[in-house]
């Protein structure tokens, strides 16, 4: 569902000073804002659509609940409402373990039981395989840059707020990371090439 609502940065803190005083609709309108961005950014550290959706609202939850704690201070509020989804992914973890087998039971109920919709899945999920182990190949810093940048769509100043680096330091992290999984899909990638 398509829920994201382009706002400028002006926007984003005159909703949050409003949504700071109680007033229901700039809490909407942040959600509307930051939903697509957090729901991205968290189902691809838990490669799971159901986890990220509860996490996301739990997010939100908690933004509701402490809002009010918000103090810019120089920082953007998305660095903040990332801080708070980046906290929750961890103690999902902490909560679940890391073990993320899924019965095939409840594979077919999910993707229904047509031969083709299980191939799309399965190679959906073998392509993620791939790139979750490339990534567990890099500092957790870089996979924290990539999944900012690119899962969150943050800028490279809202990810240095968030990770508490300079810009500087974010954009060789990043270059370095992308560098890296280049070099480690790349096989893959011909080899895959070369089936076709």
């Amino acid at each position: 569902m398509y829920r994201e609502q382009k706002l400028t940065k002006d926007q984003i803190d005159r909703y949050v000073v409003l949504a700071q005083k109680g007033e229901s609709s700039a809490f909407e309108a942040l959600y509307d804002h930051f939903y697509d961005q957090i729901f991205r950014y968290i189902v691809f550290k838990t490669s799971d659509s159901s986890t990220a959706e509860d996490l996301t609202e739990d997010v939100f939850l908690r933004m509701l609940e402490s809002i009010k704690k918000f103090k810019p201070q120089g920082h953007p509020f998305s660095s903040w409402l990332f801080r708070i989804a980046h906290n929750r992914v961890i103690d999902h973890y902490r909560k679940q373990g890391r073990d993320r087998n899924v019965p095939l039971d409840t594979i077919l109920s999910t993707v229904g039981d047509s031969q083709t919709t299980l191939d799309n899945y399965v190679e959906t999920k073998l392509a993620m395989r791939e790139v979750n182990q490339a990534m567990a190949q890099l500092t957790e810093l870089q996979r924290e840059v990539l999944n900012l940048r690119f899962a969150g769509g943050l800028s490279i100043k809202e990810t240095a707020e968030t990770v508490k680096r300079n810009e500087n330091s974010v954009k060789a992290l990043q270059h370095s990371a992308v560098k890296k999984l280049r070099v480690l899909l790349q096989p893959n990638q011909l080899f895959s090439e070369k089936l076709a």
